[in-house]
């Protein structure tokens, strides 16, 4: 049948399909969500059976290793408990001993209170009966052994177990501390084996009226036991859940633990299950342990039933350990879950019902809305002539708004033919040109050419349009008023069927952009702030005069000029006096020199004036003299008036270097020498300076490879309480032990590491090393001393009492026996940042000595705030005394001073008697120098304590009543 179709009819029959089309899917939808959701249904029952089976079996191994946690700790308690419990047993034997010895003491003799504390003893049992007590002397003579009674009387002092330990003399050690108890351990045989040997623990202690050792101990494998029965009792006392509990096997299969078979009567099936489940048991256990199955009864005897059980293995003990559970403990689970189940598989259904309902109906609004709009549609298609029509209008327009476009850019455009003849031009071309759009038609643009480009440039730039289709780049095209102008140009080919049709050229005036760019080379070889060549400009125009130099045989200079102590203006005063100061120096030098000499600012305060063609030498020292009279002159800056002195180093061409880096280098360390003389002069780099800046280079690379090699060494400087005499600590010093050159002086290499930064590397070495040559020192029994350690400035800074804590806790050495020695200079770089930082070194309990007192400038009202402990006095104070009168005063003044602020006072550099007893009389605290003591090496200084150690033992004997 023809059905004839219009525009009103075709949207009915649309709609109509949709529908149906719709239905059908609905349908297909719905049965397979039906489908899978009691799938899913299915397999979220079959995925809680395992996760309730997986959260059971995780309930067991949580509740066994709890267990085997519990077992592990009643272990480790074995040596403990034995411990404990001997000393109970022998504090008492000692507390009998002691009154028996208190209510005999002068009424019989020693024989006899001696027999009567041993036979008091004698019968004393405990451990179930095995424990007892003994005694022996220290000199390894047996004197109670209740089980040997036929050894009393007998030396055992060289009596050994099967390690070759001596019994008696490891008793004898335990007692040989300021405690006179303590533990020993070693090995014998248990009663009834005489083949083996088993680890033994006794307490011992030392019972002074006869010098005699009361101890008792047991053997660790018995109080094991007596654990493992306490552990036993408390598993079978243990439960969880409503049937849960843990069983424990040994090794050979025996129960030692079963709460159930207390409670289940003995028949042939239950002894037939129980043989079976512990064949199970061991074959897993054997395998390390997991889950086995088996059949087995509920404690309550009903059964038997398929018990789940997991099994873990105690290898210390030997144990088994076994805990299940029953089907009862997972079907209240599952069926609570199964009945949540069902009633969210009906939700689901009717959730879903009620969606597709919904959905359905959207449906059919949206077709009947689709079929509105399509019948729309049909009508809106028989305006689409008109529609274009109008396009095509908007089109027109659109050119005409492109036309105007060209005309009002504000780059020169020009459109020319396949052969090169100008078709168009814009207004901004006859702007930018001079070129009337009449002028330029039918011109070939090479008409405006400057002649500055070669054919080759020209060449070069048709190939690359050729190839690429563009090209740009920067041109130099002439005006018509003849002035020549850079023009940037963008090329670009339009191709038709293959063929070139146009070429459409970009222009834009950028004159101002390489005034711009003129401006930058400028700034890159020129001092903003002073206009003066930088050094850039200055190494190419010394490579010029060497040159120069080089072809004429003649001589150059470079003066390098530094201001002296320039950084006290800029902190002072500010930067912006400091930058007005640098451009009047810099205006003076300029006019001090004539033309052809070049006057550069390098950096900073610093200046370098280029001399070329010199005939001689001196004639860069009369500059130099006249640069040092003129910047030496008094400056006006306003309110201030201010007056510097520059230091002026001389390198001159060929002698001193034969390129601009080794003139600079070499001008530069003439310079440094000039401040080294005291600043204020000049001088020349010479031969000798050469080599001493080379052997401190090599000295600097040796230094850095002695710190990281090992070649650095201590010496410990003795210091002593000058009341007492004794030793009360050292001070640490460091020696440089070179493989070549042997022992380096530390006046060199320690200005060297400060120069160089090394500072840091080797003031942490000290100070680690320092630390833990004393702990050795503690750790042999030496008497506690001090050991005081310099600190340099360049240390001392935030994070020292960081790196002075870490050394402390790496080596064991106590804060309280560590003296950080810090300068009086360092502290007034900055007080108050040097006081946050004695702070955090005080909070340490570190002692904190002020290092060189009198020689800097300091002030009382920061001393007083600062928190030190010591005062230690300029050995140029000591050296004079007691004849020198201002030395005697200012050592005296120090001394009261101190005494007011509550701090001691040490003394260095005595070397004399008289000096000695002076600093007595005036009340001084601590002393050392060559008198009492010379810097001594680790071994040496291990003598000396063994002196003290002695002396300090006959003070102690001869003060004892």
């Amino acid at each position: 049948m023809n059905l004839e179709i219009d525009a009103r009819r075709l949207p009915g029959l649309q709609t109509v399909g949709m529908l149906a089309v719709v239905l059908f899917i609905s349908l297909i939808v719905s049965g397979y969500f039906l489908f899978a959701l009691q799938n899913q249904k299915q397999q979220q029952l079959e995925s809680l059976e395992q996760e309730v089976l997986e959260q059971q079996e995780a309930l067991l191994i949580s509740e066994l290793d709890a267990t085997v946690s519990y077992i592990q700790y009643m272990r480790t308690r074995t040596e403990q408990v034995l411990k404990e419990q001997s000393k109970v047993f022998v504090d008492q034997a000692i507390s009998v001993a002691d009154a028996i010895y208190e209510q005999s003491k002068g009424r019989l003799p020693d024989d006899e209170i001696k027999a009567l504390i041993r036979e008091s003893l004698r019968q004393v049992r405990f451990f179930d009966g095995r424990g007892y007590l003994f005694i022996d002397d220290l000199d390894g003579m047996c004197i109670l052994l209740p089980t040997a009674p036929q050894l009393e009387g007998k030396s055992l002092f060289d009596n050994r177990d099967d390690t070759g330990h001596y019994i008696m003399r490891g008793l004898i050690d335990a007692v040989q501390n300021s405690h006179q108890y303590g533990y020993s351990r070693y090995r014998w045989y248990p009663p009834g084996n005489k083949t083996r040997m088993e680890d033994k623990v006794a307490y011992v202690r030392l019972f002074e009226p006869y010098d005699w050792i009361i101890g008792a101990g047991d053997y660790l494998y018995r109080i094991e036991n007596d654990l493992k029965q306490e552990v036993i009792r408390r598993l079978e006392n243990f439960r969880f859940g409503d049937n849960g509990y843990i069983s424990v096997l040994d090794l050979q299969g025996n129960t030692l633990a079963n709460t159930a078979l207390t409670t289940l009567a003995d028949t042939t099936v239950m002894r037939d299950l129980q043989r079976g489940a512990i064949e199970a048991i061991m074959d897993t256990a054997a395998a390390g342990g997991g889950v086995v199955e088996y059949s087995w009864f509920y404690p309550d005897g009903r059964g038997p039933v398929e018990k789940r059980s997991l099994v873990k293995i105690v290898p210390e003990w030997g144990w088994v350990l076994v805990a299940g559970i029953y089907p009862d403990d997972l079907t209240p689970m599952l069926k609570e879950h199964k009945v949540l189940l069902d009633q969210e598989s009906s939700e689901s259904v009717r959730s879903f019902l009620f969606v597709l309902c919904i959905a359905l109906l959207l449906s059919l609004v949206l077709i009947l809305l689709y079929s509105r709009w399509l019948k729309k549609l049909f009508i809106d298609y028989e305006l689409n002539i008109e529609r274009q029509k109008a396009q095509l209008m908007d089109n027109s327009r659109e050119l005409e708004l492109s036309a105007q476009v060209f005309r009002n850019a504000t780059e020169g455009i020009v459109i020319t033919d396949s052969r090169n003849r100008i078709l168009a031009v814009n207004p901004a071309f006859t702007e930018i040109t001079g070129y009337s759009e009449a002028e330029a038609l039918g011109q070939n643009p090479s008409f405006m050419a400057s002649g500055n480009h070669d054919e080759r440039f020209y060449e070069d730039m048709w190939s690359r349009l050729s190839k690429t289709g563009q090209w740009q780049g920067e041109v130099w095209n002439r005006r018509k008023d003849g002035v020549l102008f850079p023009e940037w140009l963008s090329l670009s080919m339009v191709k038709e069927g293959g063929e070139i049709k146009n070429y459409i050229a970009t222009l834009s005036d950028i004159s101002l952009r390489k005034a711009n760019e003129k401006r930058l080379r400028y700034l890159a070889e020129y001092d903003s702030l002073t206009d003066l060549p930088n050094r850039r400009l200055l190494a190419d125009r010394v490579d010029q005069a060497i040159h120069l130099a080089r072809h004429n045989n003649a001589l150059l200079a470079l003066l390098f000029v530094d201001l002296d102590r320039f950084k006290n203006v800029n902190d002072s005063l500010g930067h912006e006096v400091g930058d007005r100061l640098l451009c009047a120096v810099a205006k003076r030098l300029t006019d001090l020199v004539e033309e052809g000499v070049t006057v550069s600012r390098v950096g900073g305060d610093e200046f370098v004036l280029l001399l070329p063609e010199l005939e001689h030498p001196n004639e860069a020292a009369v500059l130099a003299r006249d640069v040092l009279q003129q910047i030496g002159q008094p400056v006006e800056l306003g309110s201030h008036t201010l007056t510097l002195t520059p230091s002026i180093g001389i390198a001159l061409y060929p002698g001193d270097g034969l390129n601009f880096e080794m003139l600079f280098r070499n001008a530069d360390a003439a310079l440094y020498h000039a401040k080294a003389q005291g600043r204020n002069q000049y001088q020349f780099f010479t031969q000798q300076m050469n080599d001493d800046v080379s052997r401190r280079l090599v000295m600097e690379n040796a230094l850095r490879k002695g710190i990281s090699g090992g070649e650095l060494r201590l010496v410990y400087q003795p210091q002593f309480c000058l009341n007492s005499m004794r030793l009360r600590g050292v001070e640490a010093l460091v020696r440089w032990q070179h493989p070549e050159q042997g022992l380096v002086p530390p006046d060199f290499f320690i200005g060297l590491a400060e120069d160089t930064g090394l500072i840091l590397e080797l003031g942490e070495w000290v100070l680690r090393e320092a630390c833990t040559q004393g702990q050795r020192w503690r750790d042999a029994g030496y008497p506690d001393i001090e050991v005081a350690v310099n600190v340099s400035a360049h240390q001392f800074r935030p994070g020292l009492a960081d790196q002075v804590q870490l050394a402390l806790k790496q080596t064991g050495f106590p804060a309280k026996n560590l003296v950080i020695e810090v300068t009086e200079s360092t502290l007034m770089q900055g007080a108050s940042q040097a006081i946050e930082i004695l702070g955090e070194l005080k909070a340490l309990g570190v002692w904190l000595s002020l290092d060189d007192f009198g020689t800097g400038y300091s002030s009382l009202a920061y001393l007083k705030r600062f928190p030190l402990d010591k005062l230690k006095i300029d050995k140029a104070f000591i050296s004079e005394l007691p004849m020198d009168a201002d030395d005697a005063a200012i050592t005296s003044a120090i001394i009261g001073l101190a005494k007011n602020l509550n701090l001691l006072t040490v003394a260095e550099g005595v070397e004399t008697t008289e000096q000695l007893h002076y600093l007595q009389e005036l009340g001084c605290n601590i002393a050392q120098g060559f008198l009492l003591d010379r810097p001594l090496w680790p071994d040496d200084m291990e003598a000396r304590l063994k002196t003290e150690q002695r002396r300090l033992a006959a003070l102690k004997e001869k003060n004892e009543p």
